[in-house]
């Protein structure tokens, strides 16, 4: 039991030690500092909703936190016990290791187990501090150690659950085992848009503590029989019988990866769109939209964006009888978020290894004017429907007549077009960092071009975010009254509408000039 203890151990630093490589020390603008400050700003903003209770009623709203943060990190721990193992157990180099010798995979399963618990221990922390905003001095401090110790233990023993999950998924069923990060893909967006919506409405932490606490047993005992029994069946397993999982997770692996060996693009036929005068807009269409709807992750994609459509329904009803700009800032805002979230890496990565087939445009003396358009058109279009199918949901949750529904549909479309078009600069300007080649599976870093190319391509990724959300943004705080930073109105739109066509405009030129065609 020493060996597996030291080599679950090891492998646990191995995992420290590359999650510290690739959040800090190889990379230039220090991800792991926006990852903490972004988690920072996050528990910072709910504990400004989160103000404190009467000190008589503190006892109760504690309780209720406790039942929240319980609830909370239990589901991110079965989430990422399941999507977290499914990337680190079943690929990656270690995964031979427990193939080709004798090590035992129970190394490899309490291994991963002990890398999470850091960031676990560190998530819970912020939250818990979050929540203890709930408790008035001097009680804070005792209800924050709390929050923290009930919320660690039931995410490790979530992420058993999860891990207990995978194993049996990967050994019974391995065909559908990717659908599980879809389902928890789309359950947590649906969860994080409804807390948008709560937290946007005026709803704070203590109101929800205080309906947790009123929910606490259904609350509990579903935690309990879908995280807490499983998990806790895991340790005990693995304490007991530990070659009863080893035999089951082994088997698994090995079907998962026949799966991996056989599994192939599903076919399609190609589709030559019935446009007339134009056949350069017509090649360049049909193959990005034939490219998108042959996509795996399309699918995922559409079932994300119908959870952010869930959220803006329930937004519409909220913001029913409102006035035109408060609509536009709930109903026009997560419409555009749903379709960011889903399909916002259309804009973002329309160039991205774009230089192999770029070639082939230019011995067909294909005009550069018109394939900049017909790249243009071909996110900005079907990027228009959905953000129209959403703002139709919210319209009607909000019994908005014709003439409003149609007014915040083209406030919302606006921003949308002007968002695209700024992104699409972004992604035009840096079109020239994108690798010259696509990468080879499997191929050794220094092959794929070193960490250069990794640190230029994460700047550019994080350029490019960037250019999309503020020229998505800009134009749908301008139709919206200019709420939170009031600016006069002419300089708001030209704000808003400038920067997306500078961005445009200098992005396409920097391309031209920088880009080797």
């Amino acid at each position: 039991m020493n060996g597996v203890l030291t080599l679950s151990l090891a492998i646990a630093r191995s995992g420290w030690q590359a999650s510290w490589n690739r959040m800090f020390r190889f990379s230039r603008m220090k991800a792991g500092l926006i990852w903490l400050a972004l988690q920072g700003l996050a528990a910072y903003l709910v504990a400004r909703r989160a103000p404190a209770m009467a000190p008589d009623a503190a006892e109760a709203g504690l309780v209720g936190a406790v039942a929240l943060i319980a609830a909370q990190m239990g589901w991110f721990g079965i989430m990422g016990g399941f999507s977290r193992g499914q990337a680190q157990l079943y690929q990656g180099l270690l995964v031979p290791l427990f193939q080709l010798t004798p090590a035992r995979p129970l190394a490899f399963l309490l291994g991963r187990v002990i890398e999470s618990l850091p960031t676990r221990l560190w998530t819970t922390l912020l939250w818990a501090w979050a929540y203890s905003s709930i408790v008035p001095p001097p009680g804070r401090w005792p209800a924050l150690a709390l929050l923290w110790l009930v919320g660690a233990a039931a995410g490790v023993v979530a992420h058993l659950a999860g891990l207990l999950l995978l194993t049996f998924w990967g050994r019974f069923h391995p065909r559908t085992m990717r659908h599980g990060n879809t389902i928890f893909g789309v359950l947590t967006m649906a969860l994080i848009t409804a807390a948008i919506i709560y937290l946007s409405s005026g709803g704070t932490a203590t109101e929800l503590a205080l309906v947790m606490r009123e929910s606490r047993r259904a609350v509990l005992t579903t935690l309990t029989a879908v995280a807490g029994v499983p998990g806790l069946l895991l340790a005990a397993t693995l304490l007991v019988r530990p070659e009863w999982v080893e035999e089951h997770y082994r088997q698994g692996l090995y079907r998962v990866l026949e799966l991996n060996e056989q599994d192939t693009d599903r076919p399609g036929r190609s589709f030559w769109l019935p446009l007339r005068g134009d056949g350069v807009l017509r090649a360049v269409l049909s193959r990005e939209w034939l490219h998108l709807a042959r996509s795996k992750m399309t699918r995922t994609q559409l079932l994300i964006f119908v959870a952010g459509a869930v959220g803006v329904w329930f937004a519409g009803r909220a913001a029913a009888g409102q006035p035109a700009a408060r609509l536009v800032g709930s109903v026009g805002a997560l419409s555009l978020l749903a379709w960011f979230n889903a399909f916002g890496h259309w804009v973002s990565r329309v160039f991205q290894q774009e230089r192999v087939t770029i070639a082939l445009y230019r011995l067909a003396a294909v005009p550069t004017p018109r394939l900049i358009a017909a790249k243009l058109i071909a996110v900005a279009v079907p990027s228009g429907l959905l953000v129209a199918v959403a703002v139709a949901v919210g319209s009607v949750a909000a019994r908005l007549s014709l003439a409003g529904a149609v007014a915040l549909l083209l406030r919302t479309e606006l921003a949308l077009l002007f968002g695209v078009m700024g992104g699409f600069g972004a992604a035009a300007a840096f079109a020239s960092q994108d690798p010259e080649e696509p990468e080879a599976p499997g191929a050794p870093q220094a092959e794929q071009g070193g960490s250069a190319l990794a640190q230029s391509s994460a700047w550019s990724a994080l350029a490019r975010t960037i250019g999309l959300t503020l020229s998505t943004a800009l134009p749908l705080w301008a139709a919206a009254g200019t709420p939170w930073l009031p600016a006069p109105a002419p300089l708001a739109w030209a704000l808003a509408l400038g920067l997306p066509l500078a961005l445009l405009v200098g992005g396409v030129w920097v391309m031209l000039r920088t880009w080797r065609w």
